[in-house]
């Protein structure tokens, strides 16, 4: 536990984040998941380690690990909430519309080709976001939970 607290301070420390208790405790779980939780998700898991942890602290900390860079904020298709995914490498997602699930997709199972010279001189892209959505096969799921499950490709 004590090497993986080290990592934890010097992978927020590299991304100019100062590492108090609060910021371990959520970076911890965050960063230690494949399923995109909520920002009261992620409250009820570090409230296990840190009871006092408020949910503005869960918030402010949370933006400030987007805005450095840490994680990646993506819009849960299926209500106004904001979803925060460990992976920040280029790729899709898939949601799952039986359970709410939102799952990675590597780039190579889409083949997206956007001719961006069709845009108006005003467009500066920063980046493309695509939601895959319909429904898991409980066969592709059945012993692999979603932390388990890196992503979903060809194989």
């Amino acid at each position: 536990m004590q090497a993986n607290l080290q990592s934890l301070r010097e992978k927020l420390l590299e991304h100019g984040i100062q590492a108090s208790a609060p910021r371990l405790a959520i970076a911890d779980f965050v960063l230690n998941t494949r399923s995109h939780p909520t920002a009261e998700e992620i409250k009820i898991e570090v409230e296990k380690k840190m009871p006092s942890v408020s949910l503005a602290t869960i918030y402010n900390s949370l933006h400030l690990f987007v805005e450095k860079g840490l994680i990646v904020a993506v819009k849960d298709p299926a209500s106004d909430k904001w979803r925060y995914d460990c992976n920040t490498k280029p790729h899709f997602h898939f949601f799952d519309e039986a359970s709410g699930q939102l799952v990675d997709l590597e780039p190579s199972v889409l083949r997206i080709q956007p001719d961006f010279s069709k845009l108006y001189a005003d467009f500066e892209v920063n980046s493309i976001e695509v939601t895959v959505k319909g429904k898991l096969r409980r066969s592709s799921t059945k012993n692999k939970s979603s932390n388990e499950r890196k992503s979903l490709d060809d194989n």
